[in-house]
């Protein structure tokens, strides 16, 4: 080191310190025998965290173990510099691809672990096909290159030189041979387990990867099917709110008379089977909602709340429907024997209110026994005009079940209808007793003649 000059070992001391704090105890500067000692003392008073001694090579195996040196300096340190720059930077290249990967793989699992759904089916739809997407970026992963790139780094460790040396020593005869051989090869031993960490590392990361990918493609999967259902329960909902509609629209109207009732009967049952025959897509959106709970849906209660309201709105609907045939059904019936007992009503009067009577005593026994069957035949028709009329009132003033208060008919208002009903039954009920107060004197003149 003759010629040298402090300004020239400082910044390389500066440098241990920076780099390796608290970590370096010592540093030996080799010089020399003939080195000055004035330069010595000068080296010895600049201020580090280490201490700084100057030390000859000869003299450098007194202060450090031989094991603890290489050839260059008489020791048995078995180290190889080329070597071992080429496997460290070796491995920092393999620990850079192996940590972006991990990075990488990482990323697309916080993608496939995502809690959130989509909305609606074209979202699940785009979304389905994004997550396929990902699965393609998953198998192109170059896990298998990154494999191989650290089991050849492995390799090249465990067939080096010092590699070889240190392993070979451990069954020779010089105890200080092992020692250095088993110090000597710590640093590029150490690479060992974080390779091979890194490599069970990504195995592993991938292994998980998978299967929460496959997790993510099933919920997927199910929220897709959810998305489809929701849309079509929502057209049927759509469908029952526009035929409700078109039901509630004239639904209080019962006919004017036996034709028209008869025309509604037959608009409404044309229109109710057109209905029923929907229920075959409404029992398959239940089917359909029915096999999503059996394969364990992760929205079960939501599956469970649609199916619900869509059985209670059809069978509302339905009900309604099922009521309003009833209806139609008596007010043709009624209307029809009304129209049957008005027709009657004038050869009615002019039987009962026969002028001329039998002279013959078997002639005026027959005529009593006609007479009174004319009152019994006219007294059955009315009877079953009356209780038509009066079944049809109670269901116009009654028209819901027990408990059916949240029927679709619940506030139908029935006053027209019933007052129609009402002012035919007096209609009749008058007819009635026109022809109960003929009979009844036709029926005194039988009598009288007869007792003559």
């Amino acid at each position: 080191m003759r010629g040298s000059k402090w300004d020239s070992i400082k910044p390389l001391l500066k440098i241990l310190q920076e780099s390796f704090p608290s970590c370096i105890h010592v540093a030996l500067i080799i010089k020399p025998d003939n080195f000055w000692q004035k330069q010595r003392t000068n080296f010895g008073s600049s201020k580090f965290e280490f201490e700084t001694t100057m030390v000859s090579l000869e003299g450098l195996t007194k202060v450090v173990d031989p094991s603890q040196l290489t050839a260059d300096f008489d020791g048995s340190l078995d180290y190889n510099h080329e070597e071992w720059i080429e496997v460290r930077v070796a491995f920092e290249e393999f620990s850079g691809h192996a940590t972006q990967m991990l990075a990488r793989l990482e990323e697309m699992q916080e993608t496939v672990s995502r809690k959130d759904f989509p909305q609606d089916l074209e979202g699940a739809r785009r979304m389905i096909e994004e997550h396929a997407t990902l699965k393609k970026k998953v198998i192109k992963a170059p896990i298998e290159e990154l494999d191989t790139e650290g089991q050849r780094l492995l390799q090249r460790i465990q067939s080096s030189e010092s590699f070889s040396n240190r392993n070979g020593s451990s069954g020779g005869s010089g105890g200080s041979s092992s020692s250095s051989a088993g110090v000597c090869n710590a640093d590029t031993q150490g690479l060992v387990p974080r390779i091979t960490q890194l490599l069970d590392k990504l195995h592993s990361t991938r292994q998980h990867l998978h299967q929460a990918w496959h997790v993510r493609k099933l919920q997927l999967d199910q929220c897709f099917q959810l998305r489809l259902f929701e849309q079509d329960a929502e057209k049927m909902f759509d469908w029952i709110m526009h035929n409700k509609g078109l039901f509630l629209a004239g639904y209080t109207e019962i006919g004017n008379n036996h034709p028209h009732a008869i025309e509604l009967q037959t608009q409404h049952n044309h229109f109710a089977m057109n209905c029923m025959n929907v229920y075959v897509n409404i029992n398959r959106i239940m089917s359909v909602g029915n096999r999503l709970l059996e394969s364990g849906h992760y929205a079960s209660q939501q599956i469970k709340q649609i199916s619900g309201q869509l059985e209670q709105e059809w069978k509302a609907f339905a009900a309604a429907l099922d009521e309003r045939s009833t209806l139609l059904e008596m007010s043709a019936s009624f209307h029809q024997k009304c129209d049957q007992y008005m027709s009657n009503v004038d050869s009615w009067c002019k039987a009962c209110g026969e002028v001329d009577l039998p002279s013959e005593l078997q002639d005026l026994e027959d005529a009593i026994h006609h007479h009174q069957g004319l009152y019994e035949h006219i007294t059955a028709a009315y009877s079953e005009v009356s209780q038509d009329g009066k079944a049809l009132l109670d269901k116009l003033q009654r028209p819901l079940t027990p408990g059916s208060a949240d029927s679709l008919t619940a506030s139908a208002n029935y006053s027209k209808a019933v007052h129609h009903v009402l002012d035919i039954i007096h209609e009749v009920l008058h007819h009635q007793r026109q022809l109960e107060n003929i009979w009844q004197h036709r029926k005194v003149r039988l009598h009288q003649r007869l007792q003559l």
